[in-house]
């Protein structure tokens, strides 16, 4: 079995603006895109890498413990924005959350060497406790690509924020395992169904940032290779598989270790194009 690079991630809102601007005529491409797509970027300059946003933002609060426990089992929604009103007069919950990946330093430690999802859940911004909603932003390293991944409790919208290429797809189930496919530009979104297998790569040299709404405010995520080669049995996984003569009890920690965390760095093609050592 040729090994390939996976990853997850939710997703949901962030922010177009930064201080570096988004790239300048980066929305011209051609060609075929995977899939039937629209077409790849026309562009095989150098990359340029940096995930956008403001370098200096800084962290988000962090909850103070029991506090979603708390807000979760109030009597009514008037008591819950009480005890919210007196977090936020302590410091420890914000009515504004911060997409920008420096103010996420816990996610930042955590990313794939393809960028990262920053997701604003009640988890780490209470006051969407009882909204039943979410959102994230994903911050794309040149040629990133978040790898198929399932939100167990929430169908996703998500929209490309910056002048870029962002190729995505989805499948939706047993029953119906096509894959539906579509490139977007700026301001253009799609949804990923609950519970369908996801993914979104970026098809241009330079990052680019998507916004996401997700109608959970604990949508979960769940990454499809990681979760599979790495945390399944190795026996049921070669089983899955079909006993494959290329993955064997001699390779399989080396297989396993090739698996990436999200975000991936990019499929070969995007990569070679943007002479990005790979």
């Amino acid at each position: 079995m040729h090994s390939a690079s996976f990853v997850v991630a939710a997703f949901a809102a962030a922010v177009y603006a930064s201080p570096m601007g988004p790239p300048s005529g980066s929305g011209n491409y051609n060609g075929s895109a995977p899939g039937g797509g629209q077409g790849y970027p026309s562009s095989t300059a150098s990359y340029t890498t940096g995930l956008l946003g403001n370098p200096t933002a800084a962290p988000n609060p962090v909850p103070t413990s029991g506090v979603i426990a708390e807000l979760l089992t109030a009597d009514n929604t008037v008591v819950r924005f009480m005890d919210i009103q007196k977090e936020i007069a302590a410091g420890d919950i914000s009515l504004k959350f911060d997409f920008n990946p420096a103010a996420n330093p816990a996610i930042t430690a955590k990313a794939g060497e393809g960028g990262q999802v920053d997701l604003a859940s009640r988890a780490n911004f209470p006051i969407l406790t009882g909204q039943g909603i979410s959102a994230a932003g994903i911050f794309f390293e040149p040629c990133g690509l978040n790898t198929p991944h399932v939100h167990p409790r929430a169908a996703e919208f998500l929209t490309v924020a910056t002048d870029s290429n962002i190729f995505t797809g989805f499948v939706l189930e047993n029953g119906l395992t096509s894959e539906f496919n579509t490139t977007l530009t700026q301001f253009q979104g799609t949804v990923f169904p609950q519970g369908s297998i996801h993914f979104q790569q970026n098809l241009d040299c330079y990052p680019a940032v998507a916004i996401a709404g997700l109608n959970s405010e604990d949508p979960g995520a769940s990454s499809v290779a990681q979760n599979f080669i790495l945390s399944v049995d190795e026996g049921i996984v070669d089983a899955t598989l079909g006993f494959p003569k290329q993955i064997d009890g001699s390779n399989f920690a080396q297989f396993k270790k090739n698996i990436l965390p999200p975000l991936a760095k990019g499929v070969e093609e995007c990569l070679i194009r943007c002479h990005i050592p790979y």
